[in-house]
């Protein structure tokens, strides 16, 4: 004789749809961010070497990095500009977060000094008063 149906103990299910969906969406999550933390750097620039340097965060709001690798050209990020194209994007930038704008440049330790000196003056005309060089601790 069977046994009725109601009495065996039936499977655990387990509904594992949304942690999944969820896990997919961390994933894209870093990918994409970390994407985004990486475009600064993707200039191959030889950095200056210096003993005394103060770490400094890496927040992504309020900051603005500009890279000039040994050929002497400007890049935001990895993108090339035109050097016309510096002041209105510094105004923008100040603009955009006021006394939190913050300029990082990021240049091979061969470029001239006159080279990053107009960018220097640019940024003090535009307002951005917290201004650092990105370099490789001795």
């Amino acid at each position: 004789m069977r046994s009725p149906d109601h009495l065996q103990p039936k499977g655990i299910l387990l509904n594992l749809t949304s942690m999944i969906d969820v896990v997919f969406l961390l994933i894209i999550f870093f990918l994409v961010s970390s994407n985004l933390i990486q475009q600064d750097v993707l200039i191959d620039v030889d950095l200056p070497a210096a003993s005394n340097v103060d770490r400094i965060t890496n927040s992504a709001t309020g900051k603005l990095t500009i890279n000039i690798p040994q050929s002497g050209s400007i890049y935001l990020g990895a993108t090339p500009i035109d050097p016309q194209q510096i002041k209105p994007i510094l105004i923008k930038h100040h603009t955009d977060n006021g006394k939190d704008a913050e300029l990082r440049i990021r240049t091979n330790k061969n470029v001239p000094y006159h080279e990053i000196e107009s960018l220097l003056l640019l940024a003090t005309e535009t307002g951005i008063w917290n201004v650092s060089f990105v370099v490789v601790e001795k």
